[in-house]
Order: C-alpha cells, then structure tokens, then sequence
C-alpha cells in the first residue's frame, strides 16, 4: 500500500493591454476617459443584460502597428474584469453513485448537491474511466440538473456500475492509498470565463518531484500510466493542444510551463478538466508522498 497526496496551488496571471488617456481630476472626483458625442447613456440595464452605449462619439476605433495597439474612444477604456477563473479539485469522499443519464438530468442516490455546485460525472472509476464537467442548475428527489457535460472528447455512459457523481471543490488533490493492481485518478476542474478577442491559456508546472524525502514516483514517459508501474502523469480534457502532449497522452508534469488548455476565441463558462494519474510497482517505496502544482492562466494577446 501507497499512501499519495498531492497538493495543488495556483497562480492566476491577468494580461491586460494598456491606454494612454487624458485624465481629466479635481480633488475628489476623476474622468479617466471622456469622449464627445451627441448623447447616450453610461448604462443601460434590464433583467438578464447590460448595455453600455455612447451615440455619435467620434473615431471609437483600434489602430495597430507591429508592437502596439492605440484603442480609441470611450468605451476603449472600459476598465472590467475580463478573465475570471475557477479552479476545483475533485472530493473523494463526497459522492453519490448514479445510475442513469438523460441529456444533462442525472439521477443518482443522492440529493447533497445545490445549485451552482461545480462537479463531474465519472464513469468506470478507474484507469479506463470516462469524466465530464459541468454546474448543477437544478435539484429534485434523486435527480441532478447541469448546464452542460463537457467531456474530453467521449461522452460518459452510465450503466449504474463503478458510475459517480463528484464535487469539484477545494484545492487539495488526495489521491489516496495505492495498490499494485490499480491506478488511482483524480481531477480538477476549470471554469473560466475570458472576455478576451483571441481567448485564454492556462498552463501547468510542479515546483518540484511527487517525492518523500529521497524517494520520489517516476514521472511517464511512455504515455501511458499503467498498472504495475511506477508512473505518474496527467491528462487534459481539451483535445485541441499544440505546444504539448496533454490532450493525447498521460504526461509528465515538469517544471516548466506547459500548455493543458487553450481557447483562441472570447468565451464564456467554458469548463475543462485535468486528469492525474498514479500508479506503482513491487519495487516502490511505501511512503507518503506530495508535491504542489501551479496554474497560470494568461489571456491571448
């Protein structure tokens, strides 16, 4: 028996583009940006939307060069936020076994999950197990509502056996005691909303070995992390990566950055997940073992 625990941190870095502006102050108030124009309002608000307008303001417009980019006009210096990022690791011991699966209504044995609760459906626990993400919308006797079920490119399929329901919740991945005749997994989920032209990137490094003292687990490197060997590795839910091998092959975390999701347009609630991965052989050494990851989400620019 392996005791392992990972502990996962971090790191959120906001990219935003700057403005030259004429600022306009007195001693308690301040313009930081103003236009001309012939009317409009600052803003315009209803149930579900927010309009934010000027009419006849002259030149609102982008122009480039090779290194810079000047945006004009009021509405350019908009200061808001415009990355907002959740990240959520997966709670062992808060589950509820499911038994089937209706587009996003999931019925399961039980009912301890509340509207906008961050979680992920799992199915075959397991080295082969298929996961999708998604934020609880609705709750009834034995049924759970989402808003989607994002997947790593192969939708769950709930027969009733080794078929889960987790929270997403907290920043602490415990991957607990392994056998030589199991691989042990465990998730953390991205919610990210970026207002942003050319979308996000989060990427992943470790600030050092899952070790214990002088005795560490192997990373991958072959792939694949599988039963009987020490192997340690992980795997991203979005398929569409270039700059690394995340979304086609369990991977080593090393310490440097390395891209685990990429969207290259402005999107909003868009989930994905990561998978890790642990295995070991006859030969390791029973112990606990730790390490912090770190994420670094950086906007497209």
């Amino acid at each position: 028996m392996r005791n392992l625990c990972i502990l996962v941190t971090f790191v959120g870095l906001f990219l935003f583009s700057g403005f030259v502006n004429a600022e306009m102050s007195s001693t308690n108030y301040s313009i930081n940006w103003d236009s001309i124009n012939t009317g409009g309002i600052d803003t315009a608000t209803s149930t579900s939307y927010e309009l934010s307008d000027t009419v006849g303001e002259i030149h609102s417009a982008a122009s480039t060069s090779t290194s810079y980019r000047l945006e004009d006009g009021y509405r350019a210096g908009l200061a808001e936020d415009i990355i907002s990022f959740d990240i959520q690791s997966q709670i062992g011991a808060n589950r509820a076994s499911v038994s089937s699966i209706d587009g996003t209504n999931i019925t399961c044995a039980s009912t301890n999950f509340s509207a906008g609760d961050f979680v992920v459906l799992i199915q075959d626990l397991g080295a082969t197990q298929v996961a999708a993400v998604g934020r609880v919308t609705e709750t009834a006797e034995n049924r759970v509502t989402l808003d989607e079920l994002s997947d790593g490119g192969t939708a769950p399929v709930i027969d009733g056996f080794d078929d889960y329901l987790y929270h997403l919740s907290g920043l602490t991945a415990a991957l607990g005691s392994l056998e030589l005749t199991s691989i042990k997994t465990h998730i953390i989920g991205f919610d990210v909303t970026a207002d942003i032209e050319n979308g996000y990137t989060i990427y992943l490094s470790e600030t050092g070995s899952f070790r214990n003292g002088s005795y560490d687990i192997d990373d991958v490197a072959d792939g694949a992390v599988t039963i009987g060997n020490e192997e340690y590795g992980a795997r991203s839910s979005d398929t569409t990566l270039v700059n690394s091998t995340f979304d086609t092959a369990d991977t080593a975390i090393t310490q440097d950055n390395q891209e685990v999701v990429t969207e290259t347009a402005r999107i909003f609630d868009s989930k994905h997940y990561l998978t890790l991965k642990a295995a070991v052989a006859s030969d390791s050494v029973n112990a606990i073992y730790t390490h912090t990851i770190k994420f670094i989400i950086s906007g497209n620019f």
